[in-house]
């Protein structure tokens, strides 16, 4: 049977999401979509042959949507996201998780957060260069540093923009991406950090933030993100006592240096990861199994976060409770 879903936040993320369930994903498809401007979410849902709803309950409510993706902005995700586990629906929750911490232990544990085909949409997890990584790490042995880098041209959204809506800027629309990669490709938590968090462009929220952490095992850590440039780049380097490696997870790349030698690896990072997301959301669903970013990870990354913001307000380094998850 092809499982239908509805997407709450039909903007242009939103959009992707509906296309990709349309064409690309065998056994998915698309039925409906919600968005506030009515005049273009109706256009859209005509253009898609969708059903358009006004309101995310009547999205929610709607028999014909087996589960729901949630692309808006994060103020609205846990009012969202929290009626969709009451209707007892798979969920495809888009990060971050929440628009704050409070927010994300609420969320996460409410009855249903813990099922199966209950996903956070990390979609870094699925570029092609972040996984090439992955498969390298091993010959690294023991990395002792890892640092990630992200810098954008300023966010044009209306919403990041507003003060009065609590959307956060780079920590938690873009930072929370560079947290999740670290933990996924070390198996580590954090457990302390230290910040820099600065409005440079943007006097809403904060354009730059640079924070420096440790994780368990003793690996010093630095994250950055500058949304404040005309120019673009994502990358990522290692350094371990095998070896080391650079990659460039925007333009596509992996470099590697152990000993004398170096190998470079030709992935492209253009491939659209959406669809690889979704398949993984939908054998979660179908074969009962833990999604690949459940709610755990998505409060992790908002943990760190909320640190990340703490200690950049006060200057000083930030440890992370041992007790948490």
């Amino acid at each position: 049977m092809t499982f239908r879903i509805g997407v709450i936040g039909a903007g242009v993320h939103g959009t992707r999401y509906l296309r990709h369930a349309l064409q690309d994903v065998p056994g998915m498809t698309a039925t409906a979509l919600c968005r506030r401007d009515a005049r273009a979410g109706a256009r859209l849902a005509s253009e898609l042959g969708v059903r358009y709803h006004r309101e995310p309950e009547a999205l929610i409510a709607n028999p014909e949507v087996d589960g729901v993706i949630i692309a808006t902005p994060p103020a609205a995700h846990f009012a969202q996201a929290s009626a969709v586990l009451a209707a007892g629906k798979p969920l495809l929750l888009e990060k971050p998780m929440t628009a704050c911490l409070g927010e994300a232990e609420a969320l996460a544990g409410l009855p249903g957060a813990d099922k199966p085909g209950v996903m956070l949409a990390q979609t870094l997890r699925w570029n092609p260069v972040i996984l090439k990584v992955r498969d390298l790490w091993t010959r690294l042995g023991r990395v002792h540093l890892v640092r990630m880098a992200q810098r954008l041209a300023p966010t044009t959204l209306p919403w990041q923009h507003d003060p009065a809506i609590p959307s956060g800027g780079s920590v938690l629309i873009t930072g929370v991406h560079l947290f999740d990669t670290v933990r996924f490709l070390t198996g580590q938590e954090f457990v302390s950090v230290s910040a820099t968090v600065r409005k440079i462009l943007n006097n809403a929220v904060e354009d730059f933030f640079l924070a420096e952490a440790t994780l368990a095992d003793g690996c010093a850590v630095s994250t950055e993100v500058s949304k404040y440039t005309q120019s673009r780049a994502c990358w990522l380097e290692a350094v371990g006592e095998d070896g080391q490696l650079w990659a460039d997870y925007h333009a596509g790349g992996v470099l590697l240096r152990s000993g004398g030698e170096e190998e470079r690896f030709e992935v492209n990072a253009l491939v659209p990861t959406l669809p690889a997301v979704l398949a993984a959301w939908l054998r979660s669903i179908q074969e009962g199994t833990p999604p690949k970013v459940g709610f755990k990870d998505g409060l992790a990354t908002l943990q760190l976060a909320d640190a990340v913001y703490q200690a950049g307000a006060n200057g000083q380094s930030l440890t992370l409770p041992s007790d948490r998850n």
